[in-house]
């Protein structure tokens, strides 16, 4: 027996139910202590990662509404900036290939500064308006 032996890592098991896609979609969080506007990140048949201002705190329970579509859910890890809900009963397959096609995530943005193919960065709009965005 080695006393100070070195111990292999341990790898912890994958939490997630499903693989999740990139999207880029307005949601809402509705919960009794006040609702919590942001854009869906990612999503899952199992859940999905809300970027919001105000994230609420783990174990906390609402609605997540984007789109046309709803779903019961629990927080289940906050951060500044964003958190991570699992929904109550998995997404349909035509909910979630829905708001995949509806929302891809795109290409991530543009430093300030490069030129852009279409032309509508924001600092190149003559009233500093951010780009139109379609809702999903």
């Amino acid at each position: 027996m080695k006393l100070f032996a070195r111990a292999k890592p341990v790898q912890a098991p994958e939490r997630r139910g499903g693989p999740r896609t990139r999207v880029d979609c307005m949601a809402n969080l509705l919960m009794p202590s006040g609702d919590r506007p942001g854009r869906l990140f990612d999503i899952s048949a199992s859940g999905a990662r809300l970027a919001t201002q105000v994230p609420p705190a783990a174990g906390c329970a609402g609605i997540l509404d984007w789109s046309i579509h709803e779903a019961y859910c629990r927080v289940t890890w906050s951060k500044p900036g964003m958190c991570g809900i699992e929904f109550d009963k998995p997404l349909s397959p035509e909910a979630l290939k829905e708001t995949i096609e509806k929302a891809p995530a795109g290409s991530r943005a543009l430093p300030a500064g490069h030129a852009n193919d279409a032309g509508t960065d924001s600092q190149d709009r003559k009233d500093g308006s951010p780009p139109t965005r379609l809702p999903c």
